[in-house]
């Protein structure tokens, strides 16, 4: 027997669970239609309740009734048909450019209209998680949960709200909202909407766009790195700019493609030309006092020339293809020691804050040159990941060592991790004792 809220709604199934309660897809038993149900604690929902009969716009989820029953608050809002930016992104990858750049001036839009209230909404955990992609492509933000207490007007809240990736280093050490928060998280939509990307897996940081694809305009890079900037003083002040911004992406956008013709064109002459200066003297005939020289003198000029053009012209569209293996590729390393035992150095340093972790890259030794250790390093996604020599990468998640077994040195081998933190302090696991087939392991 299915459960029925309130002596009206009838619960079909959970949609999801987070920080702020628990969503239920409910039919309305008396009007005949489709809603969200959301649990939670009174402190939550009353809150949200308050906040959501005081806005209407059709990027946010409208408000239908509240209700307590059994010592728990439900609040009946409605409920909003198609996926979410994230289901998005793992079905297709990335999104369009084009698309891209329409649903960031839609998100520009909702957050302009949250900020623009007195006192100003915050809404601290932008992220595709929670931006649901209508029917129509048109889109709304849930979970308006982590923007409650800003809303309420409260000077100082209990907790920090916000995810690793798509919030600003203060936000980690504030619980006080600002507007910036929601800019930052907008930069990080948008470039993972470009790009495919999540930030937690940009070790190196994030990248430029056109690093990922040279077609994607460069205008893009520069609105998501004022979004991103830590430098106040380059960072866009308000949504507003954002939106502007977004908004001239066509004609900067028409300006690139325009650039990218006459590059094309002005390379097409010159190549042209030096072909022309070197066959169309051999089709007359040379003289033999002439060759190799003058004759080459004027064609090898030219080829300099059209080198320098191509240099110079690649300097600003070239595609390092070697950033986008990043994800999935493991660089290892080798270094001399004796013996049978090996170590795995993984230092981990802490970051400020909670939510953020820092490791360096695993680096495996050997005696000899043909008994290199392999080691694979992935992440939570089972992904390889590529590391340089001393590099930082940042996770907020686990980070696994593997040794093939079928790629040991020896049949029988013994491993010991050694932890060293940022004082210089070391850490040492027990000792695992591993036989090639696989079979027998032991420890001490």
């Amino acid at each position: 027997m299915s459960r029925v809220l309130f002596h009206k709604y009838e619960v079909l199934r959970t949609i999801g669970s987070g920080r702020t309660g628990t969503v239920y897809l409910v039919r309305d038993l008396n009007l005949n239609r489709l809603a969200a149900v959301k649990e939670s604690t009174e402190e939550f929902l009353l809150a949200e309740t308050e906040l959501l009969k005081e806005v209407e716009h059709p990027g946010l989820p409208g408000i239908y009734d509240c209700f307590k029953e059994e010592g728990r608050t439900f609040l009946v809002m409605e409920y909003v048909e198609g996926m979410t930016l994230r289901k998005y992104l793992e079905k297709h990858g990335r999104v369009p450019e084009r698309q891209a750049v329409k649903w960031a001036v839609d998100l520009c839009r909702i957050l302009g209209y949250l900020h623009d209230r007195h006192p100003a909404v915050i809404y601290r955990d932008l992220k595709p998680e929670n931006i649901m992609i209508r029917q129509d492509g048109r889109l709304k933000l849930i979970d308006l949960g982590g923007t409650l207490q800003t809303a309420c007007g409260r000077e100082k809240e209990a907790w920090c709200v916000g995810t690793p990736g798509y919030a600003p280093p203060e936000q980690w050490k504030q619980t006080q909202g600002d507007k910036s928060w929601d800019i930052y998280g907008l930069g990080a939509v948008l470039h993972e909407m470009l790009t495919g990307v999540h930030p937690v897996c940009n070790f190196y940081g994030r990248r430029p766009v056109g690093e990922y694809d040279k077609a994607l305009c460069v205008s893009l890079d520069e609105i998501i790195s004022r979004c991103t900037t830590e430098n106040r003083k380059d960072a866009f002040s308000s949504i507003e700019q954002v939106e502007h911004a977004l908004l001239d992406y066509p004609s900067e956008r028409r300006k690139y493609l325009l650039m990218q013709r006459i590059k094309r064109s002005v390379l097409a002459f010159i190549g042209g030309y030096a072909a022309c200066c070197f066959i169309l003297p051999l089709l007359r005939g040379i003289p033999e006092n002439q060759f190799p020289f003058p004759y080459l003198i004027k064609p090898l000029m030219v080829m300099i020339l059209f080198i320098l053009f191509s240099l110079f012209f690649s300097k600003f569209t070239r595609k390092r293809q070697f950033l986008r293996k990043q994800e999935k590729t493991v660089w290892l390393t080798e270094k001399k020691i004796s013996g049978l035992f090996v170590s795995l150095l993984a230092v981990f340093a802490l970051a400020s804050g909670t939510c953020r972790e820092r490791i360096s890259s695993g680096t495996a030794y050997a005696k000899e040159e043909d008994q290199a250790l392999w080691v694979e390093m992935r992440d939570t996604c089972e992904r390889k990941l590529l590391l340089k020599y001393d590099a930082v990468y940042i996770t907020n998640d686990k980070v696994r060592f593997e040794l093939p077994a079928e790629r040991l040195p020896t049949q029988e081998l013994s491993v010991q991790i050694v932890a060293v933190g940022e004082d210089g302090e070391q850490y040492r696991s027990r000792i695992f004792h591993i036989k090639a087939d696989g079979m027998e392991s032991g420890s001490q």
